[in-house]
């Protein structure tokens, strides 16, 4: 069980958070007690980060290990809201507590899952890829007033409601926002074409007008969220744990990239990450370490002392300091891409192996049922 010194507990995690975009959270930076520069992914995608956040191990390509989920530690309520249909009973995200709610299917980020065993750029991913976008851009206009994923403050309603009159609680809630389609409440444009426009601009046919807007529409819908979460954290008691946290960035035109592939980036390997009546922290800081710092116990292959942070997805593979990234490219300052020699971060890196596999044929299913292929 845990040490924790207080009887609440709450795990915030935000899909394709970019740490700059953070800035435009300052109800949230207020309320953290600390942040953490060098907090790093444990993949570029959610299948590969949540194994790590929830399970404090390295993804293995099938969802959560059950019984590694930190809600068994907890002698309390558990309330687990997801978002993500990725982050599911289906793949054993509810094991472990008393109330779990997610999504039953679809959305866009199963082009994620797919990127997984689909090499980016090769014929099969770009086939499922225009699918994909043209399955939802035809949704957008059926409908042209539902937003893309369950609001922010119905997930905040709903917890705050689960935990009505319960003493001890820990808490998790997975905010879809902003992860794309990026459809704020308050763009100028309607929410249909906001997707629509998204959705050009993510597969590479988008004007650099259209661009532009796209990162205003992103950059609202973290300030939206921001708004939200105010909400909830003037709800819960003043002693309350809590952990703040990105799954993993997200490319908003770097390279005529966008969305979050599978390249070791630190647009997308760097998260943002903050605390509040949490342990100290070493220097670095690894979403594997979240149930650790939940707890203040060792969980699985998490601590609270960390030099070095490591990501995989699918066959690729990163290591990380607080000022360095190395992959199987290459060695670079995280601070301005420079190329440097660290043997001993490139030795780190070819020790590592997180045996990641994938199971091709959900995968195959899923997109079947979704007519990509």
């Amino acid at each position: 069980m845990t040490d924790n010194t207080t009887d609440t507990t709450l795990l915030v995690t935000v899909d394709s958070l970019r740490t700059d975009h953070v800035q435009f959270m300052p109800r949230t930076l207020a309320f953290l007690d600390d942040t953490h520069d060098a907090a790093f992914a444990t993949s570029t995608a959610t299948p590969g980060s949540f194994p790590a956040i929830i399970g404090g191990e390295y993804p293995a390509g099938n969802g959560l290990e059950p019984t590694a989920s930190v809600a068994h530690e907890f002698d309390a309520h558990c309330v687990g809201i997801t978002t993500n249909h990725l982050l599911s009973a289906e793949y054993d995200y509810a094991t472990g507590f008393d109330s779990f709610t997610s999504p039953k299917g679809g959305g866009e980020s199963l082009k994620d899952k797919g990127a997984i065993v689909l090499e980016r750029g090769s014929l099969p991913y770009k086939i499922a890829s225009w699918g994909y976008n043209r399955y939802q851009q035809l949704r957008s206009y059926v409908d042209e007033t539902e937003k893309s994923f369950r609001p922010a403050d119905d997930v905040v309603d709903q917890f705050r409601s689960e935990i009505d009159g319960c003493e001890k609680w820990f808490g998790w809630l997975h905010f879809m926002e902003p992860h794309h389609p990026y459809d704020p409440d308050g763009a100028d444009i309607d929410r249909a074409e906001a997707q629509r426009i998204t959705r050009r601009v993510l597969s590479d046919r988008g004007s650099e007008a259209d661009a532009a807007l796209v990162r205003e529409l992103y950059r609202q819908e973290v300030a939206e969220l921001d708004a939200t979460l105010e909400s909830l954290w003037n709800a819960i008691p003043e002693d309350t744990r809590v952990v703040f946290c990105g799954d993993h960035g997200e490319l908003l035109g770097e390279d005529g990239l966008w969305g979050h592939p599978g390249e070791m980036r630190p647009e997308l390997l760097n998260v943002p990450f903050g605390t509040r009546n949490a342990p100290d922290l070493g220097e670095v800081v690894s979403l594997i370490d979240v149930p650790t710092i939940l707890t203040g116990v060792e969980h699985r292959q998490g601590t609270l002392e960390r030099e070095i942070a490591f990501a995989a997805y699918g066959d690729r593979k990163a290591a990380m300091t607080a000022d360095r990234i190395a992959t199987e490219e290459g060695t670079y300052r995280l601070a301005d891409g420079e190329p440097v020699d660290d043997p001993s971060l490139e030795g780190e890196l070819e020790r590592f192996d997180p045996a990641y596999v994938v199971k091709e044929d959900a995968l195959q299913e899923d997109l079947e049922d979704l007519g990509y292929v």
